[in-house]
């Protein structure tokens, strides 16, 4: 795990604790405050309820998760990234994909995700 300070490598690790179902290190990236808005629309605020719905998820079998980060920003208080997600619920299934959002931010010297935003890919017709 990172040790916080440096926000591409605790974005990192926040994006592998994913597809490798580490709770632990996941966990450790999120602001106490932290508002996770997944493609449903659901809405999950704080630590808390974010870990125990990750804590479920990781827990189911066969889903696959790969991300790939093609936007990012960082400055003196925010760091952003936009991340494709493509997520494969098991064998078999028809893959979706969604954009994510994230936000950090530096708080007591460890840069921590206050913001995480999915919104279904939509493919845009030519005009």
């Amino acid at each position: 795990m990172a040790d916080g300070t440096d926000p591409q490598a605790v974005i990192d690790a926040h994006l592998a604790a994913i597809p490798a179902r580490d709770l632990a290190g996941y966990a450790a990236t999120l602001h106490p405050d932290v508002v996770v808005v997944v493609t449903s629309g659901r809405v999950m605020t704080g630590a808390a309820e974010v870990t125990a719905f990750h804590e479920a998820w990781f827990a189911e079998p066969g889903w696959t998760y790969e991300a790939v980060t093609t936007h990012r920003t960082t400055a003196a208080g925010v760091a952003t990234r936009v991340v494709e997600v493509t997520y494969v619920d098991g064998p078999g299934a028809t893959p979706s994909r969604f954009a994510m959002g994230l936000v950090f931010v530096p708080v007591g010297g460890r840069w921590l995700l206050v913001h995480d935003q999915c919104t279904p890919a939509v493919r845009s017709s030519p005009e």
